[in-house]
């Protein structure tokens, strides 16, 4: 739709707003989408999008922040942030004093955000908790996108940024993963389709790319939008991309930086001993559903939508165990998946929406 262009000059000014607000409010469920596309359509229309954004979005975005492989600090909109705060841009989320690990002290969160920085992203954003994609499990958003303007108090309580910048971020890197993804998923079916190893029918496709997404594609278009970040960040490549740890690298498969010597275990295991906290492409691995990346779920029924959830979760197991190609294992592992819970297959998919990433998978 092109927006300047003289058919909609032609039109009455009141008419135009009111085609362009019903056009915003179409994707209200896609703040993707609304801020990387429609809020350019208009002055009017930036400003009562980002004024949504603020009243209604900021309150749904939360940074976590980790320590070690166990605990999750999480800071929230501080509900009683001055609107002259929130006018130059700058928005206070705190962590609440309930949250804080037996672990952790104020002390210790003022040490982990000083070592917050581009190669060593202690902290990451999910927006949408429990409300994205209609509520349904691993519907939200989450990376490890740069909190600009970042200020931390003295306690380690209580952060403030720059909200306009940092949503930028978050959606624009969110929009450029979709852009990936894309022409990924079209490369593979045409190799697919080229090797006569594509399904016929549209529930065998599901299937064969909810398997293609996990094994392949759902980190790569992670690894694409990294290095785009540091191109942006640093073109001369001096800077390192901390997200590409040794801890993940099954999942990015990329080259990782040397090992080094690991201090005294401190815990009864390599997982409880160790110091960093996980990589966007751990979190994403397990919050992240690849079968809200399929056309048209929406419109699939809740016992197909949930077989695709164990297909995906089979072939999770498969990846983090190197049994890439063993479908008996896939199998195995799906059906045992399948077994958890009790309810209606839609009760699974929307009674369970806060799925946190968890050291022991």
């Amino acid at each position: 739709m092109e927006y300047t262009s003289n058919h909609w000059h032609r039109l009455p000014q009141e008419l135009v707003d009111m085609i362009l607000e019903n056009l915003v409010d179409e994707y209200n469920s896609d703040p993707v989408y609304q801020w990387t596309t429609l809020r350019h359509i208009s002055a009017q229309q930036k400003r009562r999008i980002e004024k949504q954004f603020l009243e209604y979005w900021v309150p749904k975005l939360t940074v976590t922040l980790y320590s070690g492989s166990w605990v999750q600090i999480d800071y929230k909109s501080d509900a009683k942030a001055s609107g002259s705060d929130c006018e130059d841009g700058i928005v206070h989320f705190q962590a609440p004093q309930d949250n804080l690990s037996d672990h952790v002290n104020q002390e210790r969160l003022a040490a982990l955000w000083h070592l917050y920085g581009f190669e060593n992203r202690v902290a990451h954003l999910r927006l949408g908790e429990g409300v994205l994609n209609g509520g349904i499990r691993e519907g939200h958003i989450v990376n490890d996108t740069e909190l600009v303007g970042l200020k931390v108090g003295e306690d380690g309580m209580t952060i403030s940024f720059d909200w306009k910048q940092t949503m930028d971020g978050l959606l624009r890197e969110e929009m450029l993963m979709r852009k990936f993804q894309n022409e990924m998923i079209s490369q593979r079916i045409q190799k697919l389709a080229k090797a006569n190893q594509w399904p016929p029918s549209l529930a065998d496709q599901r299937v064969e790319l909810v398997k293609q997404l996990v094994l392949d594609i759902q980190m790569r278009k992670r690894v694409e939008v990294q290095k785009h970040r540091l191109d942006r960040h640093d073109p001369n490549g001096a800077a390192r991309l901390g997200s590409l740890s040794r801890e993940s690298a099954y999942l990015h498969k990329q080259p990782t930086p040397p090992s080094t010597p690991s201090g005294a275990r401190t815990a009864c295991c390599s997982i409880c001993s160790r110091q960093s906290g996980p990589s966007i492409f751990e979190v994403a691995s397990q919050e992240e559903s690849v079968v809200l990346a399929l056309d048209g779920w929406q419109q699939l029924d809740a016992d197909e939508l949930l077989d695709l959830y164990g297909e995906a979760f089979g072939w999770g197991c498969c990846r983090c165990q190197g049994k890439e190609g063993d479908l008996e294992w896939q199998q195995k592992r799906k059906n045992q998946w399948m077994k958890v819970g009790t309810g209606t297959a839609k009760e699974k998919l929307f009674n369970q929406t806060y799925v946190r990433w968890d050291p022991l998978g």
